[in-house]
């Protein structure tokens, strides 16, 4: 099957609204909706107490009423659903990566649903969605459900909201996040948020020398020279570029309340030991209710490595 959007169901709320977010993309970028189960994420006590057969059907119900919903709202879109008896996060991870098929091609993104506990408690990520963003390789978009059962956010006519660190992944941000702006025809706000050590304050440097001053010109510099490339391959996208002295998390939360999407990345750790999701991807996933997308990406000194050892394998 070519490349498409992957969409994680289980029949609750947050899986609807995620997957009439995932058709809606799948249509704009033109490729088709795969829609996955994983049948044991459906098991009830009534089913366990009952029998496999049961779990079996309730999971067919939930598979069919979703390709239903999408068809009927999507009619011109090709969707394939597919029922997967594994677990959750593997299901999900295989079905991103491709494996699930001799000759499958990686998802181009990967949308989950996420629990919302309010306007103040923000997103619930579970465990399920925490796995998943530690393990697969394409970008990962969290859509929490609005009080209407759609997704929350996402208002046409509004931004699109990049968190950029001009040191780490922001090529890998601005490419997800231009995309989709130049697409949906809006404004992208790429913002850079920083804040000084504590121990400037402590010592009194930052009252006694102009260092946010100072660090506020280099800021906005540094996102200016790596925004700008990324400007002249998408000259139709009206950009506004902010650099703020606060953390980047609450920054992130109060920019996203006009945001249609949220682009954050996540870096790489091939590590089995330690956590797989920065702290700031972890709040801003817990705070911010827009759809947000994670894009994943590899150190710069380990995308170096690797292409020098691509290039030295080309040689011989």
């Amino acid at each position: 099957m070519p490349r498409s959007v992957v969409v994680g169901v289980d029949g609750s709320p947050e899986s609807l609204a995620a997957l009439d977010w995932a058709a809606e993309e799948a249509a704009g970028r033109g490729v088709g909706l795969k829609v996955v189960l994983a049948w044991p994420s459906v098991v009830t006590p009534l089913s366990v107490l009952g029998s496999v057969d049961l779990a079996r059907r309730q999971a067919d119900v939930t598979l069919r009423e979703a390709e239903l919903r999408v068809r009927e709202r999507w009619p011109e879109l090709g969707v394939q659903a597919v029922q997967v008896p594994h677990e959750p996060v593997r299901a999900l991870v295989d079905e991103a990566s491709g494996a699930e098929e001799p000759d499958g091609e990686p998802a181009e993104l990967l949308v989950l649903g996420s629990r919302g506990l309010g306007a103040v408690a923000g997103f619930l990520v579970g465990s399920v969605s925490q796995r998943v963003l530690a393990k697969v390789d394409c970008p990962v978009v969290l859509v929490r459900r609005g009080e209407d059962g759609e997704a929350e956010g996402g208002a046409v006519g509004r931004e699109v909201v990049a968190g950029v660190d001009p040191f780490d992944g922001a090529d890998e941000v601005l490419a997800h996040a231009f995309e989709v702006a130049e697409r949906r025809g809006l404004p992208l706000r790429a913002v850079y948020s920083w804040t000084l050590p504590a121990t400037y304050q402590y010592a009194g440097i930052a009252a006694s020398v102009d260092v946010t001053g100072e660090m506020l010109v280099y800021a906005k510099g540094e996102l200016a020279r790596v925004v700008q490339p990324w400007r002249r391959k998408h000259p139709g996208v009206t950009v506004v570029e902010e650099a703020v002295n606060a953390r980047p998390a609450k920054v992130l939360a109060d920019r996203a309340a006009d945001a249609e999407l949220v682009v954050i990345g996540r870096r790489v750790r091939r590590s089995p030991l330690g956590a797989h999701i920065g702290a700031v991807a972890h709040a801003v996933l817990h705070h911010v209710p827009s759809p947000v997308a994670v894009v994943p990406y590899e150190r710069q000194d380990a995308k170096q490595q690797e292409q020098e050892q691509e290039q030295e394998a080309g040689d011989e």
